[in-house]
């Protein structure tokens, strides 16, 4: 399905996949987070595919949209800050750019990533401008 507008001059047509490149493009942004992704995507990407949307779901009626974004967190991140933090911002962005009403943005962690575990300790993440692990 896709967002359509007709106006004075014609119609315009906004394809879900235009509003998951949005969503995911938003996301990977964030500080602290990747992209996760889905069996038919980790397959395209080793053989050279790669896609713009990866880690997004669009699905787009009439003039709403509700998203679904797989995320992975680095280590050290609080989860829920970081997911909430996607939820505005890609929120925000797809309302912006396309004028469609988000009714929902849906998080799932899938993994966290630990590549820079040795880079920095978690007791040092509030140093570096990550969230404090340990808060409530």
């Amino acid at each position: 399905m896709e967002t359509t507008e007709i106006n004075g001059l014609g119609s315009i047509h906004i394809s879900q996949r235009a509003v998951s490149i949005i969503a995911s493009m938003t996301a990977a942004g964030i500080s602290g987070v990747s992209l996760g992704a889905t069996i038919a995507e980790t397959a395209a990407k080793k053989m050279g595919h790669a896609s713009l949307s990866q880690g997004a779901d669009a699905l787009v009626e009439g003039q709403e949209a509700e998203i679904t974004i797989r995320l992975v967190v680095t280590y050290g991140y609080r989860i829920p800050d970081i997911a909430l933090q996607v939820q505005k911002s890609v929120k925000d962005a797809v309302e912006v750019m396309t004028g469609c009403h988000v009714t929902a943005v849906h998080i799932m962690v899938q993994d966290i990533d630990f590549s820079q575990m040795n880079a920095i300790s978690p007791k040092d993440a509030e140093t570096e401008g990550r969230p404090d692990h340990d808060r409530k």
